[in-house]
């Protein structure tokens, strides 16, 4: 279930913990110890999945959409029902997208604390002034007066309205705000890498397992599971 499900199933007292119904979700057990039961039947331990997706344009990266767009979970297997999205890639955007069960391995992942880099490739409509790359690479600040860390800038030689971006933050929509707010549009925007797991050769709209290294590489103290 999802953590507001479980809460729900916790406050109508259908968990127990060794024998005892326990109605509050803020109460701490041990998975290891303690024997937990819902609706009077042991709980076992889930399988922790992780999957890499190369997400195309147009996706939506949600469960359904009202407008009846297609979303992530069309291209999903139909046993992929609790997982959920590690971050977002917006519907004009594409590239590499995790998919996990894992609460911790995905907060750790998308917080600001632990500094996980991820790089895009994106292209602009107009030659990218190595002025304006140099405030992309400070903290910049937007209009909004949102602070961003600074970014790691490459512009490609052959095109230079071409440029490869690594952030270590995320922010929403974050390098589309920081481009339209020095000028620029945003054409193309690519995900390519999180940390040390890059979208290679993964076809658009497959998806693959995540390998134990990569998942080590994310979050050591899930490098020993099996995905």
């Amino acid at each position: 279930a999802s953590r507001t499900q479980a809460a729900e199933m916790i406050r109508a007292g259908g968990v127990g913990v060794n024998s005892r119904i326990v109605r509050s979700p803020v109460v701490w057990v041990d998975p290891k110890k303690d024997n937990i039961t819902l609706d009077a039947e042991p709980l076992r331990q889930k399988k922790l999945i992780y999957l890499a997706m190369n997400k195309p344009v147009g996706v939506v990266t949600t469960r359904s959409d009202e407008r009846g767009r297609g979303t992530v979970y069309d291209l999903l297997s139909n046993d992929s029902r609790w997982l959920f999205p590690v971050g977002r890639l917006d519907k004009d955007s594409s590239g590499l997208l995790l998919f996990t069960n894992d609460t911790r391995f995905g907060d750790k992942v998308t917080s600001p604390s632990g500094k996980v880099p991820k790089t895009y490739l994106v292209q602009v409509d107009k030659v990218l002034q190595p002025y304006d790359c140099r405030l992309m690479q400070s903290s910049f600040v937007l209009s909004d007066g949102t602070v961003l860390r600074p970014a790691k800038v490459t512009v490609d030689d052959g095109c230079k309205k071409d440029f490869r971006i690594t952030i270590v933050e995320g922010k929403n929509r974050e390098i589309r705000r920081m481009c339209s707010e020095l000028g620029y549009k945003v054409r193309t925007l690519k995900r390519v890498s999180i940390g040390l797991v890059i979208l290679g050769s993964l076809g658009e709209g497959k998806v693959r397992p995540l390998a134990p290294h990569e998942v080590h590489a994310l979050m050591p103290e899930r490098g020993a599971l099996q995905t």
